[in-house]
């Protein structure tokens, strides 16, 4: 599936973050077939360049994904690798807790896909080659009320990248959440950024909501991703 949707992208975009994204800490995207309708509305949180949203759309071709990505430059990218795709729509907007404006720590160096609206912390000893230089304001909202603004009335498949900031984004959708199937996360194991929860909290708010871990992959020390989905 990657050699259709991006292997022109993943010889241009060969940092840590893409490598990261490309091997061990992603769960195959057939995974979740199971657990969704055949035209599956997605939201994409934490974009980036488009790689996992071009992999969707090729794998969904009936669906409407929904790709967030906040950082201007990142996001006309983007706006560009997804642009033949019409069950795409890119929006430069950061995926949160409040809607309105918050300071976003850009990253850099070895990667250009780990900025976060929270403070690096470990991931500065951790990861020593990706560098945060650059702070700057980006557009923030909530899953609810970008859902209400747009007459969104279900969604049924989250894949969140949102460097630490997963569960903010999720306790701030609780109405969308009602509808959600599965979920797809990135989970944290340490401090990689400041006041960022651990994935012990993360999957004990999930399952107070009705949903379970079907499957992780965990390979690094400071975190991974988990698929959840709803009992059903």
């Amino acid at each position: 599936m990657m050699e259709r949707v991006g292997a022109r992208l993943m010889a241009k975009y060969r940092g840590w973050k893409l490598r990261k994204l490309a091997r061990r800490g992603i769960i195959p995207k057939k995974t979740i077939e199971h657990y969704l309708p055949a035209a599956p509305v997605i939201v994409e949180a934490g974009a980036h360049v488009g790689l996992d949203t071009l992999e969707m759309s090729a794998l969904w071709p009936q669906a409407h994904i929904h790709a967030f990505e906040p950082v201007p430059s990142i996001y006309s990218q983007l706006v560009a690798n997804t642009r033949n795709r019409a069950n795409i729509t890119c929006h430069s907007l950061a995926l949160g807790a409040t809607t309105g404006h918050a300071s976003m720590f850009v990253s850099s160096g070895a990667s250009d896909g780990s900025s976060s609206l929270l403070r690096p912390a470990s991931h500065l000893a951790d990861h020593p080659d990706v560098k945060f230089d650059s702070v700057i304001e980006v557009e923030t909202t909530t899953l609810d009320a970008w859902a209400r603004r747009l007459g969104i009335v279900k969604v049924d498949f989250l894949w969140l990248d949102l460097q630490g900031c997963e569960l903010a984004a999720l306790t701030a959708g609780s109405e969308v959440l009602r509808e959600v199937s599965a979920i797809h996360t990135e989970v944290n194991l340490k401090t990689t950024y400041e006041n960022v929860p651990y994935y012990s909290e993360l999957r004990f708010w999930l399952e107070q909501r009705n949903f379970r871990v079907m499957k992780e992959a965990i390979p690094w020390a400071d975190g991974g991703n988990v698929l959840f989905v709803r009992n059903r």
